[in-house]
């Protein structure tokens, strides 16, 4: 079974449409598995500082961001959140117990449905609760998982410790071919399909 690795955060908005993406390539090639890797873009303790306005903005003609062309080109609107970011470590942590138990797809549905639909605080233990109860895990198993910080060291943070691992951007699409971020979604489907064929054509040891 070809096996991609994408490297994601939660609260990334490129990170949600990467989510929409890739439940297309899993629909279109049943035989790829994806596994999920948490880089964590507003590591704990940090602040998040929101960009300055530009002055002149009212002055200039209105041009649209790359963010904003990704979505015209894969035909997406992304959700209005109603409450500020959350620090996703213990989520992503979550991630990792999910993809133990062989959840983690399903996790990963419900985690980003909970932020960006449900607009919830997904740093708030009793959210990730919630999320592993809709997921089917053991939850006594997951709650001692996140206390116990069990797999903390599996979530990377930006920004050097990501740069040094290959990350500066996320979602990445981990192909042997190249590594893609923010993609189109022909983009990652034409890969996709060149990266299962060359799978399926490589004979096993």
């Amino acid at each position: 079974m070809p096996r991609l690795v994408v490297a994601h955060d939660v609260i990334c908005p490129w990170c949600w449409v990467g989510r929409i993406q890739a439940k297309r390539l899993l629909i279109e090639f049943p035989s790829l598995e994806l596994v999920w890797k948490g880089y964590e873009l507003l590591p704990e303790g940090m602040l998040y500082t929101p960009a300055a306005a530009d002055p002149l903005e009212t002055k200039k003609p209105k041009t649209p961001t790359r963010f904003e062309l990704l979505l015209a080109a894969d035909g997406l609107v992304l959700p209005e959140r109603t409450i500020p970011r959350s620090i996703s470590r213990l989520a992503l942590e979550g991630s990792e117990f999910a993809l133990t138990a062989g959840k983690q797809e399903k996790y990963l549905d419900e985690l980003y449905l909970a932020y960006w639909e449900g607009s919830k605080d997904i740093a708030n233990i009793a959210v990730l609760i919630e999320v592993a109860e809709q997921t089917g895990l053991d939850i006594a198993q997951f709650a001692l998982a996140l206390d116990k910080r069990t797999f903390r060291d599996t979530v990377i943070e930006y920004d050097e410790p990501a740069h040094a691992a290959g990350i500066w951007n996320v979602p990445t699409f981990m192909f042997p071919e190249a590594w893609v971020a923010e993609q189109p979604y022909k983009v990652l489907r034409d890969m996709t399909e060149r990266f299962v064929q060359n799978s399926e054509n490589t004979p096993s040891d």
